[in-house]
């Protein structure tokens, strides 16, 4: 009779885990947080596969620029800027939101009296 339990059990935690929804799936955005001291701008590198725009969220403009589009893991140089100053929020759209999350990295920032901010002490989010 335990036997029979014990198989019943794994039966259902299979069928449980199998009905489990992933999470959405296809074309939409990523949303992307830059953080730091008061920033006001910042100059990025974002790279991944399906990338295809950018888009300010909140008080954020974006500019972007491709910058190798045909490669494997294509790159991206996007300017985020915020006249309030803060963090920094935008979006990345994508083909598929499942995919990979694109990887970003910080080449320059500025406060939002537009002094430099040290690369360390900013750092970025990218979630689903």
């Amino acid at each position: 009779m335990t036997r029979v339990r014990w198989g019943l059990g794994l039966i259902g935690v299979l069928m449980l885990a199998t009905a489990c929804d992933s999470g959405p799936k296809g074309p939409g955005a990523l949303s992307a947080t830059v953080s730091g001291r008061a920033l006001g701008a910042a100059v990025l590198e974002v790279s991944g596969p399906g990338i295809t725009s950018f888009e300010g969220q909140g008080g954020s403009r974006v500019f972007s620029a491709a910058l190798s589009p045909n490669a494997v893991t294509p790159s991206y140089r996007v300017i985020v800027v915020d006249p309030e100053g803060g963090d920094l929020h935008f979006g990345i759209r994508v083909e598929d939101v499942a995919a990979q999350l694109p990887t970003v990295a910080v080449i320059q920032a500025v406060d939002s009296a537009n002094a430099p901010v040290p690369g360390s002490a900013v750092q970025v989010r990218v979630a689903r």
